[in-house]
């Protein structure tokens, strides 16, 4: 039954695939440089690659978006995502797999009740915007360099064409790593929270986390996708939007990958910041905004009277109406299945409003006006929570997010058994492991509490304050507490 929920991810992978393989070597196919299959072969086994070994950066990002909780509920999320996207391959418009995934989990979280935290909400149009942006003026900056380096070497034309070809297979698989390690995020991060899969050790010396399975198996997907069904999307972005030559649609392909790269390299984003440079967040982008900027960018910088602004308008409407549209299914279809199959499609989480939990609240610098009405009280669902909460018009979403954050009841154990599974296994490194041996049989009602106990006895544990050059490190110590969450959490 897990396999069969999880299935619905592989589903959403292949219709991914399907949808954005055009992306990665449309222009390549369209412009007779590459044969369809040279060019789908390189790309699957690329987009595996970068799937498995970059896929934490943006999938961390979608799974704090929403996290869904039973396997039901991932399932739908999947579905609704996948669905939407193959409406729109289906009426031929490249939209992003991002917008879809995103408005589905948007719609599960009105659904469920929780609270949708607009910071990440925020972060992820953002990036929405600056995709076509980022990818139109690389490709303006790299066609101007391109033609001033062409214009002092001459080439013969055999010279060129094998060059060229050379090229694009080259830059075809780092455009299907950049999008496996970006993408991988909208397969398989609504499954991040509600994982049935459980750690594999190899040799004693390798471990397969459930996240990394999920990313290995979600990459394959993709990669199916890309094999059987990408061609009439490769022919739509390389021929509808501006017919290209084989160097505008190569520096097309390098501007769009790029920009992937960018929004999922958890390296490069260090390296800025140890250069003092400013970041960009890792979050899932499309791959279709990125060629169709891309695109875009050539032709205005070549002032091409050819571009097809009716399909490009047709494009925009449908990245509008993609995360809408996915939303909407996903809302309808989990009210289906929870009231006409009687299957539960959320976990209803408790809130606890002790008077410790208050001053916790308190201390968090959060606005307490009006909040007596939830002092001392027990909420048993997101929703109950969030009806008293939005009486109070003093609150912004943030305080709101906070408050819930705080309030929810997570009752976690200590247990000596789950310690020496987590030595024998390697899951952490010993200076990170020592300090867990030392609250060894507590227990808490809250994950602060946990947080606030174990960063007590290591500095390895605190979190650093916030400022942007700590977002990095920050955010990889919440995925080892969001581990040791799972791991020590209550029946």
């Amino acid at each position: 039954m897990n396999l069969l929920f999880i299935s619905s991810s592989f589903i959403l992978g292949w219709t991914l695939g399907a949808n954005d393989g055009g992306n990665i070597f449309g222009p390549a196919v369209s412009t007779g440089m590459l044969k369809f299959r040279y060019a789908a072969i390189v790309a699957s086994i690329f987009v595996i690659l970068g799937a498995f070994l970059q896929g934490g950066g943006a999938t961390h990002t979608i799974s704090s978006l929403g996290s869904v909780n039973m396997l039901f509920g991932s399932f739908t999320v999947a579905i609704a995502a996948a669905l939407s996207l193959f409406l729109m391959l289906k009426i031929k418009i490249p939209v992003s797999g991002s917008q879809a995934v995103v408005g589905a989990i948007i719609g599960w979280n009105f659904f469920s009740g929780v609270f949708t935290d607009l910071t990440v909400v925020a972060k992820i149009f953002s990036s929405w915007v600056l995709t076509p942006i980022l990818s139109g003026t690389l490709a303006i900056g790299f066609y101007i360099l391109f033609r001033f380096y062409l214009s002092k070497r001459s080439f013969s034309l055999l010279r060129f064409d094998y060059t060229t070809r050379v090229g694009y297979i080259i830059l075809i698989a780092f455009s299907a790593f950049s999008l496996g390690g970006n993408n991988i995020a909208n397969v398989v991060g609504m499954f991040v929270g509600a994982t049935p899969f459980h750690p594999i050790t190899f040799f004693d010396t390798f471990t397969l986390t459930s996240t990394m399975q999920l990313f290995l198996l979600g990459g394959i997907s993709i990669a199916v996708g890309i094999l059987t069904r990408s061609m009439s999307n490769a022919q739509t972005v390389g021929k509808t939007i501006y017919k290209m030559s084989p160097l505008t649609g190569f520096i097309a392909i390098l501007s769009s990958s790029l920009v992937l790269f960018v929004f999922s390299s958890r390296a490069l984003q260090m390296l800025f910041i140890s250069l003092g440079l400013p970041t960009l967040p890792l979050v899932p982008v499309s791959s279709s905004q990125a060629i169709v900027g891309s695109i875009l960018g050539i032709g205005i910088v070549k002032k091409a009277e050819n571009i097809q602004f009716k399909n490009l308008g047709k494009i925009a409407i449908g990245w509008l109406v993609n995360p809408i549209l996915a939303g909407l299914i996903c809302f309808l279809s989990l009210f289906v299945i929870q009231n006409v199959f009687d299957q539960a499609v959320y976990k209803p989480t408790t809130y606890i409003f002790s008077e410790t939990v208050m001053q916790k609240i308190e201390s968090d610098d959060v606005e307490t006006r009006g909040l007596t009405i939830i002092a001392g009280e027990t909420f048993t669902s997101s929703r109950a929570l969030r009806h008293t909460l939005n009486e109070l018009s003093t609150l912004s979403n943030h305080d709101k997010v906070s408050i819930a954050q705080i309030g929810e009841y997570y009752p976690t154990y200590i247990d000596q058994q789950i310690l020496d599974m987590i030595k024998e296994k390697s899951l952490f490194p010993e200076s990170l492991f020592t300090p867990l041996t030392l609250i060894a049989d507590y227990s808490f009602e809250h994950k602060w509490q946990f947080i606030e106990q174990l960063s007590e006895h290591s500095p390895l544990w605190q979190f650093k304050p916030q400022k942007r050059e700590n977002d990095f490190y920050n955010s990889e110590l919440k995925k080892k507490y969001e581990t040791l969450f799972v791991l020590f959490k209550k029946s």
